[in-house]
């Protein structure tokens, strides 16, 4: 009997292995969904304090927002005469019922993607917001009403043309890519600079970075590390790059970084510049 009766016992452990399992899988479909960063993205690289980076995210999804916002708004209001006929309100409100119908969703503008590593997060931008125009208008608008502050946890914001992933890329034809429109599409010759910043990543050194990209450029454009007309951001953090390209008031914007616009660090303490 006894043996019968350890026979009849249910199986606890089958049962709980099972429950592991089913909750080991949804963890792992958990991570599975967890946003990364792709080859072909482009967006915004945003430094902040440490154990600040959910205070910046927030930060800097509003400011991206109110800037987007803002940019409509004014493209708008210079669009739209002083009349408006009964057909343009029409269009209008037919515009806005189509939006609310199912599967109209606008796509996201900005998605916030954690790195691996503190006091850094990357920004993904919607490919119908140009990260380069959109920094630079932020960082003048800083540099011409420091009073704002608009920001107090968001530091240097560093916008990327596209993005590939470092075990694969071809630095070279990345480089090109970028930089056709800049460097080889006509006109006068340029001067230029190179800042790359490398963070995480041991494939990649600075010198190696500074002589591939100084190649694409050619030989037709000059290097000016403080007179440039443009200035070539090559972003390496741990597994991805990132390159893009800014103007000549990079420096007077603080390197775009905001904390600065807003609060500058005296001449005697600012540090000096890097690059090629």
């Amino acid at each position: 009997m006894a043996g019968a009766e350890k026979r009849a016992m249910p199986d606890n452990t089958t049962d709980q292995s099972s429950k592991r399992r089913k909750g080991g899988g949804k963890w792992q479909k958990q991570q599975g969904n967890k946003a990364i960063i792709e080859s072909g993205d482009w967006g915004v690289f945003v430094t902040c304090d440490m154990g600040r980076e959910g205070k910046c995210i927030a930060e800097a999804l509003d400011l991206f927002s109110q800037s987007v916002e803002s940019a409509g708004s004014n493209s708008r209001g210079e669009d739209s005469g002083s009349d408006e006929d009964e057909g343009d309100i029409e269009a209008q409100i037919k515009k806005e019922i189509e939006g609310l119908k199912p599967g109209s969703a606008k796509p996201r503008q900005f998605q916030a993607i954690r790195m691996e590593m503190p006091c850094v997060t990357f920004i993904r931008f919607d490919k119908s917001i140009d990260p380069e125009k959109l920094v630079h208008e932020v960082c003048l608008d800083a540099h011409a009403n420091p009073e704002k502050k608009r920001c107090r946890w968001v530091q240097r914001m560093t916008p990327v043309r596209s993005i590939r992933k470092t075990l694969s890329v071809d630095l070279e034809a990345f480089a090109k890519d970028i930089l056709k429109p800049h460097f080889h599409s006509g006109g006068p010759p340029k001067k230029y600079a190179i800042r790359p910043t490398i963070r995480g990543n041991n494939k990649f050194n600075r010198d190696t970075v500074i002589k591939t990209i100084a190649d694409v450029v050619g030989p037709e454009h000059s290097v000016d590390l403080k007179n440039y007309d443009l200035i070539i951001l090559v972003h390496l953090i741990q597994n991805v790059v990132g390159i893009s390209v800014a103007g000549n008031d990079y420096d007077k914007l603080k390197r775009y970084n905001l904390a600065e616009l807003y609060s500058p660090t005296p001449k005697s303490q600012a540090p000096e510049n890097s690059g090629f």
